[in-house]
């Protein structure tokens, strides 16, 4: 019993973002997202170009080994320009906004490996720079 309270209480730890107190949200297949800052700009409108400056990190969104970034990386929203994490977590985001999310395999790589192990969770911090009008 003891053993499965303190799963529990990791599991928990694990999709909570102790610095700001908040729980990541849960969205679509099993993409979790937590805002660090809502931006007060447009929203992002699916099939929209957009773009954004994002770090992609494995293991972790703070000491996780970098595997990718850019400081300004263009798409248009829902049209499978990405992988689908990225389209699902997006989603409702507002120009100036930050959000961390992440993508397990089912809506990344699948059992690709990237740099992060075949069909790790990925962990971006996204920034959302522009959406076209």
């Amino acid at each position: 019993m003891k053993k499965e309270q303190a799963t529990k209480k990791n599991e928990k730890k694990k999709f909570n973002d102790s610095k700001q107190g908040n729980e990541f949200k849960s969205l679509r297949k099993g993409v979790k997202y937590l805002d660090l800052k809502v931006g007060n700009g447009p929203v992002v409108q699916h099939r929209k170009k957009i773009r954004v400056e994002y770090t992609l990190r494995a293991k972790n969104h703070t000491t996780g080994k970098i595997i990718d970034a850019s400081k300004n990386f263009g798409f248009r929203l829902g049209k499978g320009e990405v992988i689908e994490g990225y389209d699902i977590g997006l989603e409702g985001m507002r120009v100036g906004g930050i959000r961390r999310l992440i993508v397990p395999k089912q809506a990344g790589y699948h059992n690709d490996d990237i740099g992060a192990g075949r069909g790790a969770d990925l962990y971006f911090e996204i920034e959302l720079l522009y959406v076209a009008p």
